[in-house]
């Protein structure tokens, strides 16, 4: 995808969107697919999209017209926007990014505050750890070679309960990016 606007090809998830009982893949594909026209009859917008949030952004952007266009392209093929999660001032939060400004600069674009729990007793923990460090992970440049001490302990489980500890080979690379953020 040019600039990040559509979703890449591959994901290899264990968490799945709110209401999807299919593969993150799946799910990325058919809202992209939902979003095609959208897309289409607005090329001089910008429309980003990652799992179920979407961001439309663009120069010559009326709100309330682009909200109605959006919800016509995607409410008839199944995907409602919950009027709760539509952001219309600023500043805006997308994919653990804040927006201030309604023209965008480089410093009016900043990350949302990031906590990272180090705690890890539970799959659940391993999760939400990854989850946390996928969306900072390139803007404090951590690679896949410092994530990949890490990517055993989300194993095969599907037991959100189940224990996890983490050993000295994987203490230390969480510190070490725990030190970038």
């Amino acid at each position: 995808a040019i600039n990040k606007g559509e979703p890449a090809k591959r994901y290899r998830w264990t968490v799945l969107p709110q209401g999807m009982k299919n593969s993150p893949t799946i799910c990325q594909m058919f809202v992209a697919w939902a979003l095609s026209d959208f897309r289409q009859q607005h090329p001089e917008w910008l429309v980003y999209q990652y799992m179920d949030d979407i961001l439309v952004a663009g120069e010559t952007l009326n709100y309330d017209m682009a909200l109605r266009e959006l919800r016509n392209a995607v409410e008839p093929k199944g995907l409602v926007i919950a009027p709760e999660k539509v952001q219309t001032q600023t500043p805006w939060k997308y994919l653990g990014w804040i927006v201030t400004g309604w023209i965008v600069t480089r410093n009016m674009i900043r990350p949302q505050k990031v906590e990272i729990t180090t705690k890890i007793e539970t799959l659940t923990d391993v999760q939400k750890l990854m989850g946390d460090l996928q969306w900072v992970r390139s803007i404090v440049g951590i690679t896949s070679d410092d994530l990949a001490p890490l990517m055993p302990l989300l194993g095969h489980s599907t037991d959100a309960g189940e224990k996890c500890t983490l050993n000295s080979e994987q203490k230390q690379p969480l510190q070490s990016i725990s030190f970038k953020i």
